[in-house]
């Protein structure tokens, strides 16, 4: 499927704010809400939207702390990379992780009460995954997506 101007500009307005209404969105686009909504549907059954989410605000939760996690394996074999995913999937706490290229295997965005419940999360959590080599955190004093993705330069 080929992105034109208007496709692309429902993408943008959607990732700043998933709660536009079809209506909001045809207005800022222009068209009439059946068109937009026969884009968005096709946007959608593309695959060009992962998920529609919440961002929510983990201090009101009660999450007081957010670390980033870096993780490293002893060994790289496919079984322990997918058996450490399945790991990461399960423990409460993680909003979100990578796994990436060179020293560190893996990132884990992490969000917890307190640095006790960090410290359960690496101790209790993390370490007992018996293929980790080394275990690295660091603390997020401010987070924010600012979405300054270009896409056309992506999409062109």
């Amino acid at each position: 499927m080929k992105l034109d101007q208007k496709d692309i500009r429902i993408l943008t307005l959607l990732q700043n704010n998933a709660r536009l209404s079809n209506k909001e969105l045809a207005v800022e686009l222009d068209i009439a809400p059946s068109t937009c909504h026969e884009r968005l549907k096709k946007l959608t059954n593309e695959g060009y939207f992962k998920a529609f989410n919440a961002d929510l605000n983990l201090k009101k939760l009660g999450a007081t702390i957010e670390m980033l996690v870096a993780v490293r394996l002893k060994r790289h074999e496919r079984e322990i990379v997918n058996s450490f995913i399945k790991k990461v999937k399960t423990i409460k706490g993680i909003i979100r992780f990578y796994h990436l290229a060179g020293d560190t295997d893996f990132m884990i965005h992490v969000a917890v009460k307190d640095s006790d419940s960090l410290r359960s999360f690496i101790m209790d959590e993390l370490a007992g995954f018996h293929n980790i080599d080394h275990i690295e955190s660091s603390m997020i004093y401010h987070s924010e997506c600012v979405h300054n993705l270009s896409y056309t330069d992506i999409i062109s």
